[in-house]
Order: C-alpha cells, then structure tokens, then sequence
C-alpha cells in the first residue's frame, strides 16, 4: 500500500525557508532521525524550486518533480505536469514509501488533495519573523493522531502525526 509522508522541518514560527528560499537556518541541525527515515524511502516527489536546491540529494531513489513547463527526464528526476492524484495513481506497487519534500505550494496540494498519510515535522528552536510558510489555508481541517514524539539535542522536536 502506498504511504505518502511529509517529512519536513520548520522554524518554530512556521516558516520552512526564508523569503529567498534559503533555508541556511538549518545548517547546523542536520540529520537528527533523517537517515532512519530516510532509509526505507523509495520514492520522492518535490517541487520545482525544490529540486532545482537540491537535485542531487536523491540518488537512487525514484523522483519525481512537479513541474508546469519541463516533461520528461533529467538524470534521476523525472519531471511530471498534472495533479497530484494523478501522479499518485500513476505509480505501481514498487512505490510504497513515498516522501513529499516540498516545498509549501506542492505540500498544500496533496493537503487539499487529501493525499498525506503522515506528518513528520520537526522543530527548529529559531523564530524567523518571516519566510515562507509550510501551511497556507487551502484545504479543510484535517484530524490528526500522535504517533510519536522526540526531543533532540540543540532543542529540535520532532512530531509524527498520522493523518486520519
């Protein structure tokens, strides 16, 4: 069955990125409980702005980016113009971890498509003031449960919601 995942981490205020998309502000809180998520991944799907960032992060995994002007195949990216429904039923049996990286517009397209199974989120301890959010109000409420909860050191927390 597939499981599509919002992994992500956020400042404490929100925010998943500055106004020029940096997100400099996590440099120095990389990899707490990345690499134990990250392994059973199979499939990542991304925003443009987001593989342009970091096209490179993916290797053997299979990516796919939302794109409304680029179609095809770059290196390990394939690119894919439609709707997030389509893409997901598009996918066979061999795509069953499915992480969406983002960024925000993509993230609140599978919302409002109700296509998250889970919420990871983890907290950085920064208020930013400003940046770009990772919700906006375009979909309906949503009821979650707690799946998990941990605290890191440097005063990360990580929340794992699933989505109901």
């Amino acid at each position: 069955m597939k499981k599509v995942i919002l992994y992500m981490a956020m400042s404490l205020d929100g925010f998943i990125a500055r106004k020029n998309n940096s997100v400099d502000f996590l440099s120095k809180y990389s990899n707490y409980g990345f690499e134990q998520f990250y392994k059973p991944i199979d499939t990542v799907i991304l925003g443009n702005t987001t593989a342009k960032l970091f096209h490179n992060e993916y290797e053997g995994k299979n990516c796919y980016v939302f794109s409304r002007k680029k179609k095809g195949k770059k290196g390990n990216l394939n690119y894919f113009n439609g709707t997030p429904k389509k893409l997901i039923k598009s996918l066979d049996k061999n795509h069953k971890n499915i992480w969406l990286v983002g960024g925000a517009n993509l993230v609140n397209q599978f919302l409002k498509a109700r296509l998250v199974d889970e919420i990871i989120i983890t907290i950085v301890p920064i208020l930013l003031g400003q940046g770009i959010p990772l919700f906006d109000e375009s979909y309906k409420e949503f009821k979650l449960v707690m799946r998990d909860k941990k605290s890191y050191a440097k005063g990360l927390v990580q929340i794992h919601y699933e989505v109901k």
